[in-house]
């Protein structure tokens, strides 16, 4: 057996930092999952505290506190404060113990044993034991409750996960058990590399069996409905607004906490001038930047960029008829200029896609980022965007149209006006309306599948391009637009629970090959743009956790002086 992470260690550099009297500092940030920032600010100066106060402010709202349940990242970033997994994200992406305390790997990689730190225990006292990561997820692939991340356990290749999710087997036969109070074991049918990743992801977070079903379908919809095992408890939630949470001193590892922001406020903030205002008046310390915003501050103290591992791109409901027409997907993928939308239109850090799978993101077993080694799948020419709308509109008896869905903030609002004019610029006759709705209602479109076009995203749950390309497999619940390929799906299964899964270069060529189908070939989905994440950030406030391949954290702040 191999031993992993015997001792819990914080892999963060923070010092603690001496809060000056008579001062109170506050922040705010705009955070992610999938276009999420961060900000903080300094409150009235006259207001003296002893206590810190970090607000984090973000341009989409909370879907659901249930970790079961939820499927954006707005959500699972204010989950993560108030719930740990058996492992946590340092700031590096590398998985290092948090409610366990240490990790075995058996030579086959087919058994993973998780050792829970004995004196864990759930904000009301009662102990975290390893029946509650076996109740979390019997729970998260239930028929019943028919969650969208399901298929976690499954991609994990955890014994029995497809038949359990199918409703075939019971949820005991499930390959995760409890063999004592503080051991869980995890029977794999296949290795699964990036496993420890996932043990930092929410869905996978323990929960308590007993509070859970004493709360029935109130759980999860007020902060008097909720029970926590992080390093926070939420005391205030005020929907579609305002979301506070303050230090939870029945953390495990509260002690190396202390000097962890006492006091955290999320604030749902969609106009990001009003957010930049507020920023130079000195009543929040970071705000997201978009658009003139970047070139205006970038040479400023505090300006921050980086690329995130969100992937935007088109997707195409195939239900609809007229979308079945290879060449009318073709043009709308030929008509789309990303380098303008990322430079021009965002102007953020965002990047034009070169396919499916986001830059910076994965790393191959040659050691190479997977965009490095992959084809760019993507192109604009509208010449050919015009040629093949002609073919279109003659095999569709006339000129084509449909309404593009996107969500309420003020990127995607830029980028659908953009993309509407140049794709009726490019195919002279198309006629394309908008759609805004909330991200919220979007998303509950798209699952329903009543939608024509929509702009949405993905962001990545674990450092893998199998978290991308499992999203259109014919069987997939996130495949909202239906997009089918025998071809495609032969690859995925090959690469995934066949032959090339347990070769790590082949596995690579697999996905690398159905990308080309699905892109380039069938432009099942057209990519746009990968996100940037301009911000500025107060110098003072430190400790925020970007992950590419995760969960952004907003556990480890800490104010300076």
């Amino acid at each position: 057996m191999k031993k992993f992470l015997k001792h819990f260690k914080l892999s963060v550099s923070f010092r603690r930092e001496k809060v000056m009297k008579a001062k109170k500092i506050t922040a705010t940030g705009l955070a992610t999952a999938m276009s999420m920032a961060v900000l903080a600010g300094c409150g009235p100066k006259s207001e003296a505290a002893t206590t810190t106060t970090v607000t984090i402010a973000f341009d989409t709202d909370v879907s659901s506190m249930d970790n079961s349940i939820a499927t954006d990242g707005s959500s699972f970033s204010m989950q993560m404060m108030g719930l740990s997994g058996l492992l946590a994200l340092d700031e590096s992406g590398t998985p290092v113990p948090d409610l366990a305390e240490s990790y075995d790997v058996s030579d086959d990689g087919l058994t993973y044993t998780f050792h829970l730190k004995k004196d864990a225990q759930w904000s009301n006292g009662t102990p975290i034991t390893a029946n509650d990561v076996v109740y979390s997820w019997h729970r998260l692939v239930s028929p019943t409750l028919a969650s969208e991340y399901a298929f976690l356990l499954d991609a994990m290749h955890v014994v029995n996960a497809s038949d359990v999710i199918a409703g075939k087997k019971d949820a005991k036969e499930l390959g995760v058990k409890a063999t004592d109070d503080h051991t869980v074991k995890v029977s794999l049918s296949l290795p699964c590399s990036f496993l420890p990743s996932l043990m930092a992801f929410p869905p996978l977070f323990p929960l308590n069996e007993e509070y859970v079903t004493s709360q029935g379908d109130q759980y999860a919809l007020s902060p008097e409905n909720m029970i926590y095992s992080g390093q926070y408890v939420m005391t205030d939630w005020k929907q579609g607004n305002e979301y506070t949470f303050e230090k939870n001193d029945k953390y495990v590892n509260a002690d190396k906490a202390k000097d962890k922001a006492d006091t955290v406020v999320f604030k749902f903030i969609q106009d990001t001038q009003a957010a930049m205002l507020s920023y130079q008046n000195g009543d929040i310390d970071a705000v997201k930047l978009q658009g003139e915003q970047v070139d205006q501050y970038s040479s400023q103290e505090g300006f921050t960029n980086r690329l995130q591992g969100y992937l935007w791109f088109l997707s195409i409901n195939f239900n609809n008829p007229i979308f079945q027409n290879a060449n009318l997907r073709t043009a709308l993928s030929y008509a789309v200029n990303r380098e303008v939308i990322a430079n021009d239109v965002l102007k953020d850090g965002s990047i034009a896609a070169r396919g499916f799978v986001p830059s910076e993101f994965a790393t191959g077993p040659d050691g190479k980022d997977y965009v490095e080694t992959a084809d760019t799948l993507t192109e604009y020419n509208p010449d050919k965007a015009a040629e093949y709308y002609k073919k279109a509109v003659a095999e569709l008896g006339g000129d084509a149209s449909f309404t593009l869905l996107f969500e309420d903030t003020e990127a995607s609002k830029s980028v659908a006006e953009n993309l509407q004019a140049q794709l009726q610029k490019n195919c002279p006759g198309l006629i394309v309306t908008l759609d805004q709705k909330p991200k919220k209602t979007r998303l509950q479109l798209m699952t329903a599948h009543n939608y024509e076009v929509a702009l949405t995203r993905w962001g990545p749950d674990y450092s893998d391009p199998q978290t991308f390309m499992d999203l259109v497999t014919t069987t997939s619940t996130y495949n909202h637009g239906s997009y089918s390929n025998a071809a495609y799906d032969a690859l995925i299964a090959k690469a995934e629970t066949g032959e090339d899964a347990a070769n790590a270069e082949a596995r690579w060529k697999d996905f690398q090959e159905a990308e080309k189908i699905l892109i380039q070939q069938d432009h099942g989905v057209i990519p746009i743009y990968q996100n940037g994440g301009a911000m500025m950030i107060n110098p003072k406030v430190s400790g925020i956790r970007f992950h590419s391949g995760g969960v952004d954290d907003y556990r480890w702040m800490v104010v300076s002086e």
